[in-house]
């Protein structure tokens, strides 16, 4: 079959695309072969998780449209495994197929199969599900498809509802209660684990996190899975509400009306602190940039915007480096990946308000 389409390079990889392809944003699917440019980053951060993180057997890109990301994990984070790129759309496959083929690939298998079908008849290392919009339906499948100790990796794009947007949709598909706030994104990305911890629950599975994070348009998360109902029991302890008042700024953890939600950390920072960017990524400095701030970031929820405390106490926004040198003389400060002008702190808000008034 001769497909139409232009060769791209991203990072280390060369992919054969669709005329019609997303350049930026969320995109919207035009013909029946799906590829968005804005998503190098994302592809890239999960060529480093593979470099020096995730050590998997058997791999599942569950829809792969050209194939990108397997691709270039084969291509970039060499190991012992195999990876299947599937995709239930036929063009799809001989997409992947000459994907394949151009890179010299031995160790990627074109698949063109129902992901639900396949996850039914197969058993994973690793799942990757990267659908258009929610990812919610699909969990079920990945979950029943998991090894024992297998890894989930979950990008979503419908960050509207679960951030505040549209609190009634995040009702229907994450039953729970979503709200407009300043860390909104975080709140929303906590959402959509919490949702995912009870469904695995439903199987006797636990989940903790190895990295989640947000960027550009979408959620991404890099969950562990484990057997067992003791293991489904300590994460559903990490479950909880919160609240937000807008008057006062404070955060209550532990009650409200905002969730359920995970509470607990959204990363292993023992696996992150000994993760290595390789070279020859595409976004190669912002990858660098963003697991400079992943190491240091304290597991404390919810973070501070330096914008919202300035408004509440009438005054103009500091420097946030300038904010964080005087927090760190009174606890624990770090950075934070959700936000340039966030902070977390371990110190109660009375504490950060007084500490911005010093330097205003």
């Amino acid at each position: 079959m001769n497909l139409e389409g232009t060769v791209i390079r991203e990072g280390g990889t060369d992919i054969l695309v669709p005329p019609a392809i997303s350049q930026k944003g969320p995109g919207k699917i035009e013909g029946k072969v799906f590829f968005n440019r804005q998503m190098a980053f994302n592809r890239d951060i999960s060529v480093a998780m593979f470099h020096s993180i995730i050590r998997p057997r058997r791999c599942l890109d569950a829809m792969a449209a050209t194939g990108a990301r397997g691709l270039r994990i084969c291509r970039e984070a060499p190991g012992n495994y195999t990876f299947i790129l599937n995709d239930r759309e036929p063009l799809a496959c001989e997409y992947i197929a000459e994907n394949i083929r151009r890179n010299g690939l031995e160790n990627a298998v074109a698949e063109n199969a129902d992901l639900r079908c396949l996850l039914a008849h197969e058993t994973f290392d690793y799942v990757d599900l990267d659908p258009f919009g929610t990812p919610i339906p699909f969990v079920p499948a990945a979950l029943q498809g998991m090894s024992r100790k297998g890894i989930l990796a979950v990008t979503a794009t419908d960050t509207a509802s679960l951030s505040g947007t549209h609190p009634g949709k995040c009702r229907r598909r994450y039953m729970a209660n979503s709200q407009r706030n300043p860390f909104l994104h975080e709140s929303g990305l906590r959402i959509m684990m919490g949702t995912i911890v009870r469904m695995a629950a439903q199987e006797d599975r636990g989940i903790t996190p190895l990295l989640c994070y947000y960027a550009d348009h979408y959620f991404r998360l890099f969950l562990k899975v484990k057997e067992g109902a003791g293991a489904a029991d300590a994460s559903l302890e990490q479950l909880g509400m919160m609240s937000y008042d807008r008057t006062t700024g404070e955060r209550t953890v532990g009650e409200g009306k905002m969730g359920p939600m995970w509470l607990g950390p959204l990363m292993d920072h023992e696996a992150v602190n000994g993760a290595e960017v390789p070279d020859g990524l595409e976004c190669q400095e912002r990858v660098r940039q963003h697991f400079e701030v992943w190491k240091e970031e304290l597991d404390v929820p919810f973070y501070y915007e330096t914008n919202e405390i300035a408004a509440m106490l009438k005054l103009s926004p500091p420097r946030r480096e300038e904010l964080m040198e005087v927090m760190g003389s009174i606890g624990r400060t770090s950075r934070t990946n959700f936000s340039p002008t966030g902070f977390r702190t371990d110190r109660p808000l009375p504490e950060v308000l007084e500490a911005f008034r010093s330097i205003c």
